[in-house]
């Protein structure tokens, strides 16, 4: 018989979560935006603060980077978690959803049926509450947990791919289109991510800018995927493909050539959709400080 060790399961959760983040990256499914540009998001949020929030921010820049990933490494302990990162639209008639908050779609449909297809447009408000109660209390710790779990689900909301059930370009014969888009491009674009993207200004209705913002990242849908399949037939495959190493293997992952033509065919379309998603991360946090009573940190 093998033995069985009867770890408490506070204790087994955190030992998954160290093999987790210890295992290459190629292990792990393909996270939203990849590790790094949710990281390079968060950051650069903090830049667009007003002087009364941003020094508290810079102080705790490490936090906020590294906990901008703890939503994607909670996915498997966490069997709801998945569902706060996406919504598919398409299988929704829009005019139905949209604006809605919480309780009232959970009057329109099963919350299972909600949970399978979804939820971001309606976790990021309720996140949104907590950090504002936060603030109130001046409960530092939560304060940064907080803003850098907004932060993860803002960016993922700005993603494309995350508002389709085509998530990885599967129905139309593209897999992979996934991690391509959101991981490897901004992984190359690196530095050319770092614009000035303005001061953080009050969003007066959460619910509805989320709302905004998922829709326009889903009008973004149709030509990411059009442009990949008309290279895909443009360019042969010895030029599609190369292998990096990653961790302790050896990956096949779209050329830098090939990656390269896919970009420049988008006009800059993720540089776009990842400058929304530092903005409104600015803006998020900001909205959620006056609204906890504009607390001065020292």
């Amino acid at each position: 018989m093998i033995k069985k060790h009867n770890y408490p399961l506070k204790k087994r959760k955190v030992l998954l979560i160290v093999l987790l983040i210890s295992l290459p990256y190629g292990l792990l499914a393909s996270p939203p935006w990849g590790f790094f540009a949710h990281k390079k998001i968060n950051k650069l949020a903090i830049y667009a603060l007003p002087p009364e929030m941003i020094q508290f921010y810079k102080r705790h820049r490490t936090e906020l980077e590294n906990m901008a990933v703890l939503p994607d490494q909670r996915r498997y302990i966490l069997d709801k978690e998945a569902a706060r990162h996406y919504i598919d639209l398409d299988q929704y008639v829009i005019s139905r959803i949209i604006f809605s908050d919480w309780e009232q779609i959970k009057r329109q449909f099963p919350e299972d049926s909600i949970q399978k297809h979804g939820i971001v447009p309606w976790h990021i408000p309720i996140v949104y509450k907590n950090l504002k109660q936060a603030f109130m209390k001046k409960d530092t710790i939560s304060i940064i947990k907080l803003s850098a779990e907004l932060g993860h689900y803002i960016g993922d909301a700005h993603v494309p791919l995350h508002t389709t059930s085509n998530y990885d370009g599967q129905k139309t014969g593209q897999s992979g289109l996934h991690s391509f888009w959101e991981s490897r491009i901004p992984e190359i674009l690196d530095t050319a991510l770092e614009d000035w993207i303005g001061p953080a200004e009050y969003l007066s209705n959460i619910q509805k800018s989320v709302w905004e913002w998922v829709i326009d990242s889903n009008q973004e849908v149709a030509i990411l995927i059009q442009k990949e399949k008309e290279l895909n037939r443009q360019i042969p495959d010895n030029k599609k493909f190369t292998f990096e190493q990653k961790g302790t293997q050896l990956q096949k992952i779209p050329s830098l050539f090939y990656s390269k033509k896919y970009h420049q065919s988008l006009g800059n379309q993720i540089e776009k959709r990842f400058n929304a998603a530092i903005k409104h991360v600015s803006d998020v946090w900001y909205s959620a400080w006056v609204d906890g009573g504009q607390p001065i940190f020292q």
